[in-house]
């Protein structure tokens, strides 16, 4: 059994929606996903321990010194010893570069620990550089997993607000996942993040047909909680064109779903575009009603998210404003301002 950080157990991930709010919260509570969960796989033929492995260290050179240590960095990893962990797969990749080996699936395994470690402590940008080496090398050498690292690197990039190149390798990974379920499923959640990307750099058309390709995908897998997500992202695709009637019907239809499952946190989701819609409508208190109770869910959820209830409060600015009260909209105008000078919000 290969001993490795490696595509182990994928899950469906759904990291941040455009505006700041973690979604890992809003789709599966407290439970954690990632596209590609890093995991050890131990040997069980000769329960190779991680003592064992420091003592093989000092005779070991080349190709085998470069496992070892690659091996140490994955248990020390395990035990948060990030720093650590990075120094022993920096070393490994610095002696695999140095003899030039042959073994170019070791060499990505390497440099993907150390974006890993990198990540852990906090070095995100170099990490996301660390694993775009990875998947230069994974595609120039045709090496399994590239599905998976291009996965990773569209959703860190997401993650990180780098939508163009978010949209760049959620092209690539959609387009190379499996044929079975799970793969399916990834792939559709990656059309999905690929669709927000290109939301978020004013492609909403763009954006439109990819999620209008993740909506089908979770159709045929029957899961009708994606579904809803889906149905909100498309929402704010149709107002960013101005297909009003298609957008609310989309956002409607989602918070009808998370009403039913009793997903009180997720509903904002479809309630920002929902009350967007009504506004075009000219159902200004309809919309109002709708804002003001996402504003309400975000405000007193367990961890409030100030940009998400920034972003809704603009809505209701605007709502307000229509409605003639000046005085409510000029408030909202100056918390916002006070909120910029003392974040980069």
């Amino acid at each position: 059994m290969r001993f490795a950080w490696v595509p182990w157990g994928l899950i469906p991930s759904w990291p941040r929606w455009p505006g700041g709010s973690s979604l890992r919260r809003r789709v599966h509570p407290r439970v954690t996903w990632d596209c590609l969960d890093i995991a050890m796989a131990h040997d069980d033929e000769d329960h190779i321990t991680e003592e064992d492995l420091w003592e093989l260290l000092p005779g070991s050179a080349g190709n085998d010194r470069a496992d070892i240590l690659y091996k140490i960095s994955a248990h020390l990893y395990s035990r948060n010893k990030y720093s650590e962990a990075l120094a022993c797969a920096q070393e490994s990749v610095e002696i695999l570069e140095r003899i030039d080996t042959k073994d170019r699936e070791a060499l990505g395994r390497a440099r993907s620990g150390v974006a890993h470690n990198l990540k852990a402590i906090g070095q995100n940008q170099e990490a996301l550089t660390e694993l775009m080496v990875v998947s230069d090398l994974y595609h120039r050498e045709s090496l399994p997993d590239v599905a998976e690292i291009d996965c990773m690197i569209g959703r860190w990039a997401y993650d990180a607000k780098d939508f163009n190149t978010a949209a760049k390798y959620l092209s690539y990974s959609s387009s190379e996942a499996g044929d079975g379920v799970g793969d399916r499923h990834i792939a559709a959640q990656d059309r999905f993040y690929l669709g927000r990307s290109l939301l978020s750099i004013g492609k909403p058309a763009e954006a439109l047909i990819e999620m209008t390709e993740a909506r089908a995908a979770f159709k045929d897998l029957k899961s009708v909680f994606d579904l809803a997500i889906v149905d909100a992202g498309l929402a704010e695709s149709f107002v960013a064109l101005a297909r009003i009637p298609e957008a609310h019907r989309h956002a409607q239809r989602a918070l009808d779903v998370f009403t039913t499952l009793g997903k009180r946190l997720h509903s904002t989701l479809a309630i920002l575009p929902l009350a967007q819609a009504l506004f075009h409508e000219g159902e200004l208190d309809e919309a109002l009603r709708y804002i003001s109770e996402a504003i309400e869910i975000e405000q007193t959820s367990d961890e409030p998210d100030i940009e998400e209830i920034v972003r809704y409060e603009v809505i209701l600015r605007d709502i307000v404003s229509a409605l003639g009260e000046t005085d409510l909209a000029a408030e909202i105008t100056r918390r916002h301002e006070s909120i910029r000078e003392i974040s980069d919000l």
